[in-house]
């Protein structure tokens, strides 16, 4: 939980939904994206990989805890507005048994890149990484 003193704004986030092939680790991450090797852009995609670390949870769990109970994963994010596309591929990664993870980057975050990529819309789409964040609140 956020405390925050004195002038406070509206926030916004941006849903994500994360999957690699291989377990979700730093290194894994930064290659899936793209970047090889020490450049000006890698601390960017390593706060941005600490900011999906802060706020990913399972997939299955996040619908479990909810307060809607959900009959399906694609009856969840068709309530979230993912397009059919998503939901077809979010199914097929978790029938292939590879973990599948949901959450929000916020516009208040604590990092330059988690409140970038809030604002932004993205996807990566490769075999070894799913990552979409088609899904904003602005």
């Amino acid at each position: 939980m956020k405390i925050r003193q004195g002038f406070v704004t509206n926030s916004s986030s941006t849903s994500f939904i994360i999957s690699m092939k291989d377990d979700l680790d730093k290194e894994g991450f930064i290659k899936g994206i793209g970047v090889e090797g020490p450049s000006p852009m890698s601390r960017i995609f390593e706060e941005l990989y600490e900011a999906v670390e802060e706020n990913k949870q399972d997939i299955m769990k996040y619908m479990k805890e909810s307060r809607t109970a959900y009959g399906s994963v694609a009856e969840f994010l068709q309530e979230e507005s993912y397009d059919e596309e998503t939901i077809r591929i979010v199914e097929k990664l978790l029938a292939e048994n590879r973990k599948v993870y949901y959450g929000k980057l916020h516009s208040d975050g604590y990092s330059a890149a988690e409140v970038y990529f809030c604002m932004e819309s993205f996807l990566i789409c490769e075999d070894d990484l799913y990552f979409n964040g088609k899904i904003g609140g602005w």
